[in-house]
């Protein structure tokens, strides 16, 4: 994004609509290592690496990060993006949720189904159809026996609050991911609408959705390729509260679907310690 383009985009942020790229990664050499990419001993903590073990083409597998557990009734899920867990839209009902996800595997794309940790349960359907509007790329996966941790604990937070907050613009948040791993920013736009090119299938081919009422948020270090999934929350400790659930970004700014949305859309709430942080 050109820095001219940039300008615009703030005098008019509720009218246009941007070009941004998932932040989903493939690949096809093994990636650097860091905490939030390893196996880790079961049960897991989330914002680690993790996908769907079919997510995989002829040329590059694909992955992103396990951001957080929600539950309905009595049962728990992994959330995450649709095209992290269900493929953008291909994903079939049932199929397995692997940790580390398949960039992340030794050697690189083994597909190991001894390393799922989750069953797709159920994504918010992406339209593609021009016209149309989306809200969320969301996906829920519900949790095998002993396979994560019952609290949500995410890695470098700590467990979450089971409150969330809405965006408001100079908000300070947080993340952890698969590739940038815990990373600071603030919130610096709400009530976006983005233009967002995904790919048809890992890697490969191309077409564009648009997502309204979307939160960008800065610097440019906030996130990278691989983070799709993670879960961003207030910038406070201990037991911060979840306000987005990323999803794309651009050279410039990460930007995050609404977690009130997400939840709503899923039918589902954070799992997560009752009393929360006030932020200062």
């Amino acid at each position: 994004m050109k820095k001219g383009e940039q300008v615009i985009k703030r005098k008019i942020i509720y009218k246009t609509a941007l070009a941004f790229l998932l932040l989903a990664l493939f690949v096809i050499v093994h990636p650097a290592w860091s905490q939030n990419t390893e196996w880790q001993e079961r049960p897991i903590e989330l914002g680690t690496s993790g996908g769907n073990i079919n997510d995989i083409s002829i040329l590059y597998c694909c992955g992103g990060t396990l951001g957080a557990l929600v539950q309905a009734t009595d049962i728990q899920y992994i959330l995450s993006n649709n095209h992290v867990l269900a493929r953008t839209n291909k994903g079939v009902i049932g199929e397995d949720i692997i940790q580390p996800g398949l960039i992340d595997q030794d050697p690189v794309c083994y597909k190991d189904y001894t390393d799922a940790v989750a069953d797709l349960s159920e994504f918010v359907t992406i339209s593609f159809k021009k016209g149309t509007t989306n809200t969320v790329d969301a996906a829920i996966a519900a949790v095998q026996d002993d396979k994560v941790n019952l609290l949500g604990s995410i890695i470098g937070m700590g467990q979450v609050s089971s409150s969330t907050v809405a965006p408001i613009i100079n908000m300070p948040v947080k993340k952890s991911g698969r590739t940038t791993s815990l990373t600071t920013g603030t919130i610096t736009a709400i009530n976006v609408t983005v233009d967002v090119k995904y790919n048809k299938t890992c890697g490969i081919g191309s077409q564009k959705a648009r997502f309204t009422g979307q939160i960008m948020i800065e610097p440019a270090g906030f996130s990278a390729g691989g983070d799709s999934g993670s879960l961003i929350v207030e910038d406070c400790s201990p037991y911060p509260r979840a306000v987005g659930l990323l999803f794309a970004g651009s050279a410039t700014v990460t930007v995050a679907n609404p977690i009130s949305d997400v939840l709503s859309s899923l039918g589902v709430s954070m799992v997560g310690a009752e009393g929360y942080s006030v932020h200062h």
